[in-house]
């Protein structure tokens, strides 16, 4: 009996403990985190670049650095705390080239806010990329990754996105270079965290609390986050180089084709630039004026004729130099230089006398694509003239109309001789 007794005891004992231990269990399972490992965001990056162009080849690196919490006192329930980023997420660098497309096509779902220094206002989600007349843009990808952070709480992490500035040439920067990064980390409702969203945006704005103390993706006052963003954007300020023929005098053939070359010292060798050689019908374009082939005739040497004009040359071979065939009032316009390209321009006159074109915007067969105007002008004016000689020699139609006068006078005297004779 009093075995039985201890043993009824003894159980009661061991279920009170086991039920206290699961009691344990389930506090401590309520009130700490395993802490949820970072994915990836990422976000846009737009070049605007002229139409009639090549995107052309350029690098953009960013950074992500922790920013700076937002501490509320236990009192305020009009805003939510914000806690610095957890560690140094990564983000990929962005390469453009000119095999990318470009688009003019703008939807609310871009913002694209243009740099100070550039001709249009800044741009809101609500009106989309503002595009200037002959302007396209180019988009890649940029991703942040978290790999290797984790975030032990639920809560507002705040990173700080800077846009690195390079030196490319043409580039204009973003006039703001930074982005607000907000990762939200939340509970799933089974005490497990997730990472439920990245919102990306201009300011660093106070996050108002929803009526249920959530985040409600507003400011503090209340307003829209109006500031959200997709992205950075740069815009490429390119040039244009016309190269262009001229031939006087009265011994010269304005229908043969002269070789002129050009080159540059310091194009990038990846690089692509469009040689338009005719009218695209774009007032936004500046157009050339020049045969697609060098035509064969009497004035034209063999080693000029039925060679090619190219419509597009890279880098690297405008570095090596490239040769285009002109006849009297042709042109080419080589599109999309950047502005600090360096160029020279030479010919092969033959026996005619070379001089720069009168008249060009930047005279001279050595010149930078750079200045306010947006093309430049090189170009040569090939002159042949002759003194046509005086003396005995007379030309064909003088001698006809010599001889003609001659026999007119024969012919008329002998018949006013015989008319004499037979009077008397």
């Amino acid at each position: 009996m009093r075995g039985s007794l201890k043993k009824k005891l003894l159980a009661v004992i061991t279920a009170t403990a086991m039920a206290v231990m699961m009691m344990a269990g389930i506090v401590s399972a309520g009130t700490t985190y395993t802490p949820v490992a970072g994915t990836s965001c990422a976000f846009n990056k737009y070049l605007i670049v002229e139409a009639g162009e090549k995107v052309p080849t350029v690098t953009f690196s960013f950074t992500a650095t922790p920013g700076t919490g937002r501490s509320i006192s236990t009192s305020s329930n009009d805003v939510m705390e914000v806690l610095p980023g957890v560690g140094t997420p990564v983000i990929t660098d962005v390469t453009f080239g000119p095999g990318d497309s470009t688009t003019d096509v703008t939807t609310d779902l871009i913002d694209i806010q243009r740099a100070a220094s550039d001709r249009a206002a800044g741009a809101t989600p609500a009106n989309g990329v503002e595009l200037e007349s002959g302007e396209v843009f180019a988009t890649k990808e940029a991703t942040v990754s978290f790999a290797g952070i984790t975030f032990p709480e639920p809560g507002i992490y705040r990173y700080i996105i800077a846009e690195t500035q390079g030196s490319a040439s043409g580039v204009i920067y973003d006039n703001d270079q930074d982005r607000v990064l907000d990762v939200y980390v939340t509970d799933d409702g089974t005490g497990t965290l997730v990472v439920s969203a990245y919102v990306l945006h201009t300011d660093d704005d106070d996050v108002a609390i929803s009526s249920t103390m959530g985040s409600n993706d507003v400011q503090a006052a209340g307003e829209a986050l109006a500031d959200k963003t997709d992205g950075f954007t740069n815009e490429y300020n390119s040039k244009d180089l016309k190269v262009e023929k001229e031939v006087t005098g009265n011994q010269a053939s304005r229908d043969k084709y002269f070789a002129i070359t050009v080159k540059t010292t310091n194009a990038n060798a990846s690089d692509s630039f469009i040689v338009s050689l005719d009218d695209d019908n774009d007032a936004n374009t500046n157009d050339g004026n020049a045969d697609a082939t060098s035509g064969t005739n009497a004035a034209t040497i063999s080693d000029n004729a039925g060679k090619t004009n190219p419509q597009t040359v890279s880098g690297s071979e405008l570095n090596s130099g490239v040769t285009f065939y002109l006849q009297h009032g042709q042109s080419v316009v080589i599109r999309g230089l950047a502005p600090s390209i360096e160029y020279e321009v030479t010919e092969n006159a033959e026996d005619y006398q070379s001089a720069v074109k009168s008249g060009d915007t930047n005279s001279g067969v050595i010149g930078t694509v750079a200045g306010n105007d947006k093309m430049a002008v090189a170009g040569f004016t090939n002159t042949r003239s002759g003194v046509i000689p005086t003396g005995i020699i007379l030309s064909a139609t003088g001698l006809i109309v010599v001889a003609l006068i001659v026999v007119f006078g024969i012919v008329f005297f002998a018949v006013r001789s015989r008319k004499r004779y037979e009077e008397e």
